[in-house]
């Protein structure tokens, strides 16, 4: 049996907390892989963000298995945030679990489920099998500590967003990322003490950044033309200071590989290499733009003759001569 999750299931919980996957890299990396503790209040909270649900097995090769996926009110896409245990993947109610979860997020309004894992997990295949495909691979870089910036440190050309910059930022989006990951993500949220490099009147660098107890996270967005890569992340480096010393997470997309160059010569290390994977929940449905012809509707159709007056009207041709 597959039902919402309810506080009859808190000792499930408690037992599968630290066995299952967060499938939400941001999550995993600032707030832990077991981030489904923490969300515990939304089941009492209105408007919640969390949808969990449970497996209770109904055979004996069900076991059972949480599922959670997060959907903040009005985005057209949900993450799958958490799967447990790992050792349920194999049975035949993760399934139809991550069917459930799929329907849920699109009742909530979500046109898409994305999922973030590695191709070597066990939990890759059972995605691709509920509808998941792949849209793009990324790596995630990660930096512990003050690497030695003095060869680099040249620029530290950046400053806090404000308002004002949204358009610009939209636009860089636009360049930067493909059409097809624009139609499940949307552009970052510029609300967040994002950073952004101007060069000569424009955008050419943004990070979008993401604190949680455990890591900080920063989201890439750079100009193919911004010169000098490696001495502008070590400017920003320079400048970020971090009582915590947590460590700083890069996740770096395919479309934007290059970048990968520029964070290993100033000290990061590759912390883990995933595919990020989409199931559609929704198809856009294209309809014909009807729309009045005013050169037809302004003007008033001349009757036109019957066709028995026009026969009328035809000359008449005299018959052949009769010859005997």
């Amino acid at each position: 049996m597959i039902r919402p999750f309810d506080w009859r299931d808190l000792v499930l919980l408690h037992r599968v907390r630290d066995q299952g996957l967060c499938l939400d890299s941001q999550l995993a990396f600032t707030r832990g892989s077991n981030t489904i503790q923490t969300l515990l209040l939304d089941i009492i909270t209105p408007r919640r963000t969390a949808c969990t649900f449970v497996v209770r097995p109904d055979e004996k090769e069900d076991q059972e298995a949480i599922g959670q996926i997060l959907h903040r009110t009005g985005e057209p896409h949900a993450r799958l945030s958490f799967f447990g245990p790992v050792g349920a993947i194999s049975s035949p109610g993760s399934g139809r679990l991550l069917d459930a979860l799929s329907h849920a997020a699109g009742e909530r309004g979500a046109q898409h489920l994305i999922a973030e894992v590695d191709e070597q997990s066990p939990i890759f295949e059972l995605i691709r099998k509920a509808g998941f495909a792949i849209y793009a691979r990324q790596r995630i870089w990660r930096l512990q500590g003050k690497p030695d910036l003095d060869p680099f440190l040249k620029s530290t050309d950046w400053r806090v967003e404000t308002d004002d910059d949204e358009s610009a930022i939209n636009h860089l989006y636009l360049d930067i990322v493909p059409a097809l990951v624009q139609q499940v993500e949307l552009p970052p949220r510029v609300d967040r003490g994002g950073l952004v490099h101007w060069r000569e009147g424009e955008l050419l660098g943004y990070l979008d950044i993401e604190r949680g107890p455990l890591g900080v996270w920063l989201d890439p967005f750079f100009h193919p033309a911004v010169e000098n890569l490696d001495e502008l992340l070590a400017g920003f480096l320079a400048s970020y200071s971090d009582n915590q010393n947590r460590p700083l997470y890069f996740p770096v997309r395919s479309y934007q590989g290059w970048i990968g160059h520029a964070l290993e010569r100033i000290g990061f290390e590759i912390c883990s290499d995933q595919a990020v994977m989409v199931k559609r929940l929704a198809v856009a449905i294209r309809k014909p733009a009807l729309s009045s012809l005013s050169a037809v509707e302004r003007t008033h159709p001349e009757p036109t003759t019957p066709f028995a007056h026009l026969c009328q009207s035809w000359p008449k041709i005299p018959a052949p001569p009769h010859h005997e």
